[in-house]
This record gives structure tokens, sequence and C-alpha cells, in this order.
């Protein structure tokens, strides 16, 4: 068996894994939610979770693994075959580093070209060992810058949970700069942690007067530091801190701009302020629909010529919009109401009736309003 089939035999049993892990938590009738639910974990389980189920299970502890069947209502039993199946294949036998002993390539000059033959192909040589060190250092250290963004995802949820149960403005500037502190305090603690940790005094000294510099109270500033500690120390005993994707993954992250390797509490802000503007645009849209439709109800088809009718038509659209765009019981529904019953309609349009067409449209409008979804508010910046 050589060293290639030893990884393909790894990778299928990841795989299994994987696929066995989704089958057990399905069989239970739960979502990646309530699975991370419980485990205890409602912040970054479903991180946690969604990594297991994709096959980053290499880095992933003995005892995250545990968690995550116990909260599935599964044992290890119902991983034996999986495990059994990997554990029969046979060792493969050493390899030599014959690239050790191998003489290092020649350099070409600069000047010098290689004409090939027609249908020869270059083919990738076997790196030095020096190479090949220094391949898995830099490898090693973009996991690492990757594995400090993939953090950074999880506490963006957490930063957004957190200033919005504190009833932050999501358009407001103290938002923005609560979340800038915040980020500044996650980042202090993520590196002065192991040997440096004797300087985390020091530095959140730093950021403290950074705050006050910018206008942020003492109390509101020791409540987010609480906060943030909270999360990270959650994140440090279960062992996420020094969690490493895979290579693939990690270059993938890297490999794209700062600013879009995670979504800020700003982006989050504005999708949820979206969503609640496209519900009231909704609602008020088939409100709308509604209301027009009662006006229009009330326009005679009989007796009248097209002339006519297209008036009538004309006095429907003010009067919904008149619905529409002004509230009940305020000076400028008052105004515009008044506006349209002294406007100087064509002699061939009854005015009782264009009075009930106004009246139709505010009713079917004010009757619906209280089941309007909340107004979207101000527009996050």
């Amino acid at each position: 068996m050589s060293r290639t089939e030893q990884e393909r035999g790894r990778e299928e049993l990841v795989r299994a894994l994987s696929a066995r892990f989704v089958e057990l938590r399905r069989r239970a009738g739960m979502t990646q939610k309530d699975a991370a639910e419980a485990m205890g974990r409602d912040r970054s389980g479903a991180v946690l979770v969604s990594r297991i189920e994709h096959g980053a299970i290499a880095n992933a502890s003995l005892s995250s693994l545990a968690e995550y069947v116990r909260a599935v209502r599964a044992g290890f039993g119902d991983l034996k075959d999986v495990l059994d199946r990997y554990t029969s294949l046979p060792i493969p036998p050493p390899v030599r580093k014959l690239a050790a002993a191998a003489p290092p390539p020649r350099k070409l000059a600069s000047n010098v070209t290689l004409a090939l033959p027609p249908g020869v192909r270059l083919t990738a040589l076997p790196l030095d060992p020096r190479q090949h060190r220094q391949l898995e250092i830099e490898t090693l250290r973009v996991r690492r810058r990757a594995g400090y963004w993939v953090l950074r995802r999880v506490f963006e949820h957490f930063l957004h949970g957190e200033l919005s149960a504190i009833n932050a403005s999501p358009a407001s500037w103290l938002r923005r700069r609560l979340a800038t502190y915040c980020r500044k305090v996650f980042n202090a603690l993520f590196r002065t942690r192991g040997p440096k940790e004797p300087k985390r005094a020091e530095r959140m000294a730093r950021l403290r007067e950074w705050g006050l510099k910018h206008n942020l109270t003492k109390p509101i500033a020791e409540y987010l530091e609480f906060a943030v500690e909270l999360a990270f120390d959650d994140m440090r005993d279960h062992d996420e801190l020094d969690w490493l994707p895979p290579a693939d993954e990690a270059h993938a992250i890297m490999s794209v701009k700062p600013k879009h390797r995670v979504v800020t509490d700003a982006q989050m802000c504005l999708a949820e302020w979206w969503e609640v503007n496209n519900r009231y645009a909704l609602a008020a849209q088939e409100t709308y629909g509604r209301a027009h439709k009662a006006a229009t109800d009330l326009v005679p088809t009989v007796g009248c010529d097209a002339r006519t009718v297209t008036r009538y038509k004309q006095a429907v659209m003010r009067a919904t919009n008149i619905a529409s765009m002004t509230a009940p019981g305020t000076g400028q529904r008052e105004r515009s109401v008044a506006d349209f019953r002294a406007t100087d309609w064509p002699s061939e349009l009854d005015r009782k009736l264009l009075g009930r067409i106004l009246a139709a449209a505010l009713q079917v409008w004010d009757s619906a309003l209280p089941t309007f979804p909340p107004a979207p508010g101000p527009k996050p910046c």
C-alpha cells in the first residue's frame, strides 16, 4: 500500500464519518442549530457542528466529537463499522528519503531558453527537503492566519447579538464605535494569549485610553470588555482558538481581501434592515392593490364614455396615493383630503361618487395598517 493509497483511505474515512454524523443527527430529528444547543454552545456551536459534518474533523478534539455524538443521542458504537473499515487497511512500509541524497538542481542562466520537442510535457520535480519544509511552514502560517479569520466570523455574530441586546441603534455612530472597540479588545486577547499573556494588562490599559478618547463612557466600555472576555474564554474552553482549517480552505480564505473575509456587524444590520424593509414594502404593496381595487370597483362601466372612465381612474389613483402616503389623524391627511374634495373636477364626474371612492381607499388602507410589520426605520450606513 503506497502513501497515496493511505491518504486516499484517510480521505474516505473523513467522508464516511461526516456522512455518518449527518445521518445520526437526522435520525434524531435535529437541525444543526438544535445539535449546537444540545452541546451547550449557542454561539459557536453551529460553526463547530458545520465543521464536523463537512469533513473538517482532522483538527477537532475527541471531546468535541464526544459532545456531538452525545448531543444527537448516539454513541461511538454507531461509528464502529466506519472506524473498523479504516483500521483494517494495511500499513504502508517506510519510504526512503531519496530526495536527501539527490544533488541540488542546476540553475539555468537568465538568458537560456529551452525548446521542448513536440508532444513532450514538463513534469514536476521532487522538492528538496529544505524546500518541502519551507512549504510546510508557509502552509502552516496560512492556516493559522485563516483560523484567526474563522474566529472573527464567529465573533462578529456574537458582537452583533450583544450590540442588539443593549439596543444600540444600527444607524448610529455609537454602534460603529462600540463595534470597533470590541474588535480591538478581541484582538488584544487573541494576540496576548499563551506566553504573551503578561502583556495583556498593558494593552488593555491602552485600549481604555482609546475608548475615553473616542467618547466611550467607562461603564459601557467595562461591560463590553467583560462580554468579549466571556466569549473569548468560551472559545478557549472549547479548543477553538487553535483550530486550523484545511489547507485548501485556508488558501481560499486568504485569497480574498480582508474586508470580504467576514460579515461584519454593520453588514448584518444592513441585511436585517433590508429584510424588514422588504416585508414592509410587500405588505404596503398588497394593501395598496386592495385599496385601489376597492376604489376602482365603484367606477361605473356602463353609461360612461372612455374619457370619463379614464378620469375616474385618475381620481382613484390620487385617492389611493393619499391613503398610502399619509397617516390617519394627521394634519397632512386632512390637508390632502381637503385638496381632493376642493379639486375642480370635470363636470361629467359625480362629486358624491368621488367622495365614495376616496372613502373606500382610506377605509381599506386604514383597516389594514395595524397588521403591517414594523417600519424599517433609518437605514444603517
